[in-house]
């Protein structure tokens, strides 16, 4: 399996995107948060996207240079259009302008259409909480891309639909909750099929709602579906699907699931500046004596420690300094995809 530091993956990345027609600043972004995913051990939102992206941009799908407009603004909201640009680039600018507003006003709310994919959510919240606020955030797959069966059905009529929330602490990094509101991401299934191996039990159905192991299943024609989030309390997910549906997609007009046929995120962001409702030092204290609280628990059989989220994920980013590994496929196909453009890889 190969392996790489993350700054020469982050640099072979920025070429192949510049390589694409992408503007030097917008391509080193999309590089930096793709590596980071892999860094944190999220293959499904790291370099693995390289080819969909590019073939996306290739096809017209994608403009990569794209900037984005605001509409309906006012003091604490606003409607972003990204006008199809890379979907990294625009909710990064999303973010700013959420950051901004909140400052001001205390809380804003900001939705987001007309975007591409989006990428691994919880590199906005964290980035929110790294500013002494609070991120909540929701993304739907824009009324397309419907790959998750509804509780009780077994035909795909919802996203993967995910959510995320960054919350800061005054001791440690800040608190990342990034789930899918599905049992698993679409991207941990396109990665095990990569690999080669089965997925769980439990994360997919056939057609006809059969549990399945087989990720050529789900891929397949006719095609599965992945479960919502809970096991034998499924609705539970359902139920926040249709949530983030409706917020990231009816309120931001980028339309609900079954309404579109472009594959991209509605979104819709969240912040909160937490000195306008109690002070900082105060909430972080507070924060921090819970989390010791959490961690004064027995432990099951099987566990080392208790954690919060986003403390897996910085354990991972330690690791991943002694290199990154690319499983062989994905590396296969990222290289054949440069290679296009005369993107020399790099050498292990």
């Amino acid at each position: 399996m190969p392996r790489f530091s993350s700054s020469v993956l982050r640099e072979y990345a920025k070429e192949i995107f510049v390589a694409l027609g992408t503007p030097n600043e917008k391509a080193d972004l999309v590089g930096r948060l793709l590596v980071e995913s892999n860094q944190l051990g999220h293959d499904s939102h790291g370099l693995i996207r390289i080819p969909q992206y590019g073939s996306t941009i290739e096809n017209g799908e994608i403009n990569p240079s794209a900037e984005i407009t605001k509409e309906l603004e006012t003091d604490a909201s606003v409607v972003v259009d990204a006008h199809w640009g890379l979907g990294q680039c625009a909710m990064q600018e999303t973010v700013e302008i959420g950051l901004a507003k909140a400052e001001s006003c205390g809380v804003s709310a900001v939705t987001m259409r007309n975007a591409n994919h989006i990428g691994r959510l919880g590199s906005y919240v964290q980035y929110v909480a790294e500013k002494n606020m609070i991120g909540l955030l929701f993304a739907n797959m824009h009324g397309s891309g419907v790959c998750v069966v509804p509780w009780g059905g077994t035909s795909a009529r919802l996203g993967t639909n995910p959510l995320a929330a960054g919350l800061p602490r005054g001791e440690g990094g800040p608190i990342v909750l990034d789930m899918t509101t599905s049992v698993v991401a679409e991207g941990k299934i396109r990665v095990r099929r990569n690999r080669g191996e089965s997925v769980p039990e439990g994360w997919i159905v056939d057609s006809e709602g059969n549990s399945e192991t087989d990720p050529e299943t789900f891929y397949g024609s006719p095609r599965g579906g992945i479960l919502p989030f809970g096991g034998i309390a499924g609705h539970k997910g359902y139920g926040l699907s249709i949530i983030v549906e409706l917020l990231a997609g009816a309120l931001s007009g980028a339309g609900c699931a079954g309404s579109g046929n472009r594959n991209g995120n509605g979104v819709f962001l969240l912040v909160v500046d937490i000195s306008r409702f109690v002070p900082f030092e105060q909430y972080c204290l507070e924060v921090d004596e819970f989390v010791k609280f959490l961690k004064t628990s027995s432990l099951a059989p099987g566990f080392d420690e208790i954690l919060v989220p986003g403390e897996l994920e910085e354990k991972q980013r330690q690791q991943s300094v002694r290199g990154i590994d690319i499983d062989e496929k994905t590396w296969e196909e990222i290289v054949d995809f440069g290679c296009k453009y005369g993107i020399v890889p790099p050498q292990e």
